[in-house]
């Protein structure tokens, strides 16, 4: 069986069988959920990122572009660069900065041409790169190139990218077909490391953060200071659990073992002597090349014959239904389908239902697409049968978005109206909406992990909104001090109110910074559920506590 690769049509007559016993009608597994269309008529799409509420960039494999669509409507391009896009080569990778609404980057990656045009011969090509650009409100500008990736063969070029919660951006590579294969290939003879078939954990400006797993300050040109995990053999998806922060990764093996892993700091994923679980390898793990501050992770889930396993996202607001918020799904691009899993109560392993899954291993060696995975199925049946998922996004309106490769469509998930009891109409069940008669509010919103200060006249403070995991009306309170009073008080009676009820989380402040000292900023978001806290929500009595019980008076 040869090598699967994600945009090719492989193996055509091994789908038939096993998809044909499902596709009878369009839908979801759920009869209380069904797919809306937005867009159609996009040509090889790859990724997509939300720049603000119904407003997003969608990214076109081939021809380069990066096309924008808002309120479910294709707006046009905002940038068209020139890309190698010979197979698994092109424009393939977006995120957006975490202070985004206050510097407006964005980040691609993609196969540069060497022509100055687009191109499908694999000589022409300067090379696979990260840049970043600025969003001016109608066009991405001023690139300046972060990170220069091998050149690449074309295929196992990975190519996804994502900011995690602790504002780094994660970009995985694929071992894009190493020959020979090196260490980080677990060749432990083989070359040294070469930034293929990782994860890296960057800065914004492509450098390595010093607490990344292999760092090593006295050596600042070692490749190693920039991974995260080595040991992946080719990836088209990660994500982020929303309750913990902590990443999670769909892997596509050889001609055997698709897999999804939870990545821990340091992780060898074994490519390429182990695949799936250990305990199903001859060889075992000290066959593997073991880094300083590596540790070898077992896949949580493997399939026998490999589904070429895409996008994986968490949902991450009520809307889909009770029983599936914060659970992992992950699209299959040979399987046209999107597999759902629940986690188990510690977030680390997957709930696996049915007594033929309790070795962790999808058997389906004799029917590829269905045997063992009935029960693991999210959305089948047509266009599933004939379309390929290659991004899921949880949207700034709660809902789940899906790009769709050879239909080349931008769908999402919807609740059917009337299926379940929604006094408020705002597509969330009575049942897990904490406000069921205010619209705009369906969860208790959380506590804001992260502010991001953006140097400027004035001064911006932005932060991770709640739109879509707590409600459209969710509201924002800023409370500020110098430090110096802080520290003199060891408390916060000194501290104001800058500003309450913000819809967006983002302030400026034009004050001038106090002689001698700084200024900090505190956010709490709240909404007709709920507030959340000032504090870092462990529930052990906290100085900020008083700022949660009363609001401070408004700053001068």
């Amino acid at each position: 069986m040869k090598t699967q690769t994600l945009f090719a049509l492989v193996l055509s007559h091994a789908l038939a069988g096993g998809v044909g016993s499902w596709a009878s009608d369009q839908h979801p597994v759920d009869p209380a959920l069904q797919f809306e269309t937005l867009v159609t008529g996009l040509v090889e799409p790859t990724s997509m990122a939300f720049i603000g509420n119904g407003d997003l960039l969608i990214l076109q494999k081939t021809d380069g572009r990066v096309l924008r669509v808002t309120n479910g409507q294709l707006a046009g391009t905002v940038l068209d660069v020139a890309v190698e896009s010979n197979a698994e080569q092109g424009l393939l990778g977006i995120a957006v900065d975490p202070a985004f609404l206050a510097n407006g980057y964005v980040y691609l990656l993609y196969t540069e041409s060497a022509t100055g045009a687009d191109t499908s011969v694999q000589a022409d090509q300067l090379g696979t790169r990260i840049y970043r650009y600025r969003w001016n409100g109608s066009a991405l500008v001023e690139p300046r190139l972060l990170v220069q990736l091998p050149m690449t063969p074309g295929s196992h070029v990975g190519g996804v990218m994502a900011f995690g919660p602790d504002d780094k951006l994660y970009v995985i590579t694929g071992d894009m077909e190493a020959t020979p294969p090196g260490q980080l290939q677990n060749i432990p003879s083989g070359p040294p490391p070469n930034d293929r078939g990782v994860i890296f954990r960057l800065n914004t400006d492509g450098s390595a953060p010093s607490d990344n797993p292999f760092y090593d300050a006295a050596s600042p040109g070692n490749p190693m200071n920039r991974y995260y995990a080595y040991g992946i053999r080719n990836s088209f998806g990660f994500g982020f659990d929303p309750v913990t922060g902590v990443l999670w990764e769909s892997e596509n093996g050889p001609s055997f073992y698709d897999e999804i892993n939870r990545v821990v700091p340091g992780m060898n994923g074994g490519h390429n002597p182990i695949w799936g679980p250990d305990a199903r390898d001859p060889e075992g793990v000290g066959d593997l090349w073991m880094a300083p501050g590596a540790t070898y992770v077992d896949p949580l889930v493997s399939w026998l014959v490999p589904p070429a396993l895409t996008s994986v996202a968490f949902v991450d607001s009520p809307k889909l239904g009770c029983a599936y918020e914060h659970d992992l799904l992950v699209g299959a691009y040979n399987c046209r389908v999107i597999y759902r899993f629940d986690l188990d109560e510690d977030r680390e392993s997957l709930v696996l239902p049915g007594p033929t899954l309790a070795d962790g291993v999808v058997d389906n060696s004799s029917s590829w697409c269905d045997e063992e995975q009935s029960e693991i199925l999210f959305a089948v049946g047509p266009p599933w049968d004939s379309d390929s998922t290659t991004d899921i996004e949880n949207g700034p309106d709660g809902l789940v978005y899906v790009l769709s490769y050879s239909h080349g469509t931008l769908r999402r998930f919807v609740p059917v109206p009337g299926m379940v009891p929604d006094g408020d109409a705002d597509q969330v069940a009575n049942a897990c909406d904490c406000a069921p008669a205010d619209p705009s509010a369906w969860s208790v919103p959380l506590e804001v992990p992260r502010l991001r200060l953006v140097a400027g006249t004035p001064l911006s403070i932005v932060w991770d909104s709640q739109r879509g995991r707590a409600g459209t009306g969710t509201r924002y309170s800023v409370v500020t001090g110098t430090l110096a009073a802080l520290r003199g008080e060891q408390g916060f009676d000194s501290a104001c109110t800058l500003a309450s009820n913000l819809a967006d989380p983002r302030i400026d402040d034009g004050r001038s910074v106090p002689a001698g000292s700084g200024l900090y900023y505190l956010v709490r978001a709240a909404n007709a559920c709920g507030a959340a806290t000032f504090g870092e929500g462990s529930g052990s009595p906290d100085a900020r506590d008083a700022l949660d019980a009363s609001l401070p008076p408004d700053c001068p």
